[in-house]
């Protein structure tokens, strides 16, 4: 009948053990956002009540009857997906939050390092450099574009959550799905280019490119590869 979400008790109340065909993994150690506990879950031969059932999209009667207010299975499986759209909406305005960290360090640094210049002259700040100004000028123009477009999606968002109006629910899904895709790949890429133009003091730790790297890189997969979420645009 399609994916359907229940809630499943994992643990004895009392004792904190795991419960009888249930086993509970952790994650080890990721690349980056250690601080998210991250676990997997495996279910062997595990009951549950019925009224255990979150039955938003579906109901299943004491006789066995299914019901659904949506038609088809598809129908079911996206209305289910659908609930990932809050997730890609705050992943893509988190993205732009890291890509401005980025951008604001790399113009910084950019703005007080001094390469070369004119015989018997000062040496110049190397954001003077047309190739750097290549770099980071139409990052940072950008950077303000993300900035608009995903504060917009964010009100969209809780416009649709208020009032569940079907056109604005599609609009959010493919805003969500297409700005989620675009901005991450966009930050994932700028983290180097912003490490590049600083040079060799952007390998140091103390410049956080490293960590904002590993932490922003999941960005690109969470609530949906991007190269899935780009296909549901075109769709």
């Amino acid at each position: 009948m399609g994916v359907h979400a229940f809630i499943v008790p994992i643990r004895d109340m009392k004792t904190h053990q795991t419960l009888p065909g249930i086993e509970i993994h952790d994650c080890g150690h990721k690349v980056g956002l250690n601080g998210v506990d991250n676990g997997a879950l495996r279910f062997r031969s595990v009951r549950i009540p019925r009224d255990n059932l979150l039955n938003r999209f579906g109901d299943v009667s004491r006789d066995g009857q299914y019901t659904s207010t949506l038609p088809s299975v598809n129908k079911r499986f996206g209305a289910t997906l659908g609930e990932l759209v809050g997730g890609r909406v705050g992943l893509a305005y988190s993205s732009v939050s890291v890509l401005k960290v980025a951008a604001t360090i790399a113009i910084r640094y950019s703005l007080i390092r001094q390469q070369f210049g004119p015989p018997n002259q000062p040496e110049v700040t190397i954001l003077d450099y047309q190739s750097h100004q290549h770099k980071l000028m139409p990052m940072l123009a950008s950077t303000y574009a993300f900035h608009f477009a995903t504060t917009n999606l964010v009100e969209k968002y809780a416009q649709m959550k208020k009032s569940h109006d079907e056109e604005l629910v599609a609009d959010v899904h493919a805003l969500s799905a297409g700005l989620k895709a675009y901005v991450t790949s966009y930050t994932a890429k700028s983290l180097s280019i912003c490490r590049e133009a600083c040079g060799g003091h952007g390998y140091a730790a103390v410049n956080r490119f490293g960590s904002l790297r590993n932490d922003h890189d999941i960005f690109q997969t969470f609530e949906g590869d991007n190269t899935v979420l780009l296909q549901q645009v075109v769709g």
